[in-house]
């Protein structure tokens, strides 16, 4: 006689994913002066790999050397933040810790939901005990069983395309160029609101909202508000490129919250409610009161369960007088082995060679590389053409002048 019991209780856990800029780990030893060569070799080494811990408020970087570490930490490309880099001269110990608390030094955060967990099934076996005689038994009617309906989160995305919102993940653009910036889950069963979304240059120095946490834009010239399908399980908007003075990279990150539609979750919260007639007017009240007021209003708090960060690809935005540079070149050529249609205007936005100007069609533009050649080609077929003509009229002569005497 067997019986078995199924457990299958859905418990979604928020697990942070931090994605924490390269450690540099150079060291320095403190050599005494010697006129040997051998005095400047490093005799000190790491044992095994680093151990990178994302604890609740920090991130700890916890590595072994054969001898006590006297050199420095630092976070790549913040080594003139102090807050960022940690000095071991001092240091007589071989195991080494270095923290930095969550969200410093530019470090990129990234939340994520699940993973979900599963049901587990336990099997458990009863034999009867031997010389055991029965003249009757009952058979109790089925139990009523609560049956428990699980759904799977879903998966988000956050990408920015070329053309339409089905179009090419743009890794380059030019300034002014359109492009579709597009979030999407691939779940029926939830809703969604795209809310806290900013662009910063990479380097963590400058770094500028562009939706509030009502899911409104904040500069509807820069930024338009978004449009919702349907099930709001999938948002877009057309933004024209741009870029921070002097920089070359951008990063976008939004916050994307989830809602179960069946369980009536998603009412009043999205699609959002934005445009000139339903925007919150700001006041010249006090800024405490209105803060308040804010997060109380807001269709989700930042620590909410289904939460998730969400980034787009970093994207290199060039001017329009820029050069192709050689990675720039790479990727033109790699487009064109896959076979994908590749032309200035709708891929890199790079000036390469000819192209017909947009102001006159019957305006053909060269670059003055191409210009110059072609100057100097035709002041060459000047100066040759008279030259050689003249060679063969002097040949031709000759030769009918020996024919007559002959």
């Amino acid at each position: 006689m067997s019986s078995s019991f199924l457990s299958s209780p859905l418990f979604f856990s928020l697990i942070p994913l931090l994605i924490l800029p390269s450690f540099y780990l150079p060291v320095e030893s403190a050599f005494p002066s010697s006129s040997s060569s051998e005095s400047s070799i490093l005799d000190n080494a790491v044992i095994g790999d680093p151990l990178v811990d994302c604890l609740e408020e920090r991130v700890k970087l916890t590595f072994q050397t054969q001898k006590p570490f006297t050199g420095r930490i630092f976070v790549k490309g913040m080594v003139d933040n102090e807050k960022c880099v940690e000095n071991y001269r001092q240091n007589s110990q071989t195991k080494v810790e270095f923290e930095l608390a969550n969200g410093a030094c530019n470090m990129r955060r990234s939340r994520k939901l699940g993973p979900e967990q599963r049901g587990v099934e336990q099997s458990i076996t009863v034999t009867e005990a031997d010389k055991v005689v029965t003249n009757r038994f009952d058979v109790s009617m089925i139990p009523t069983t609560e049956l428990i309906d699980t759904a799977r989160m879903p998966l988000c995305t956050y990408t920015v395309r070329r053309g339409s919102v089905n179009g090419p993940i743009v890794t380059y653009a030019s300034v002014g160029e359109p492009v579709f910036h597009v979030w999407q889950c691939d779940s029926d069963m939830f809703s969604m609101l795209v809310h806290n979304c900013f662009v910063d240059d990479g380097a963590g120095k400058d770094r500028k909202p562009l939706i509030d946490e009502h899911g409104c834009t904040n500069d509807p010239i820069i930024v338009s508000d978004l449009t919702y399908n349907s099930q709001a399980n999938l948002a877009f908007t057309e933004v024209n490129v741009f870029k921070f003075a002097d920089k070359v990279t951008t990063y976008f990150q939004c916050a994307v919250s989830t809602c179960m539609i069946s369980e009536g979750m998603c009412s009043g919260k999205t699609p959002p409610r934005c445009g000139p007639n339903n925007r919150r007017r700001r006041t010249t009240g006090d800024a405490k009161e209105i803060e308040n007021n804010s997060s109380l209003s807001a269709p989700f708090s930042p620590d909410d369960p289904f939460t998730m960060d969400l980034s787009a690809e970093r994207i290199h935005v060039l001017d329009l007088d820029d050069e192709e540079t050689g990675e720039e070149a790479e990727e033109r050529r790699e487009l064109l082995k896959v076979g994908k249609d590749f032309s200035t205007n709708s891929r890199l936005g790079l000036s390469t060679g000819p192209y017909v100007s947009p102001l006159s069609q019957s305006t053909i533009c060269f670059s003055e590389n191409i210009f110059g050649a072609a100057l100097a080609g035709i002041g060459l077929l000047v100066f040759c053409f008279p030259l050689v003509t003249g060679l063969l009229i002097w040949r031709q002569r000759k030769m009918a002048k020996i024919s007559w005497h002959r």
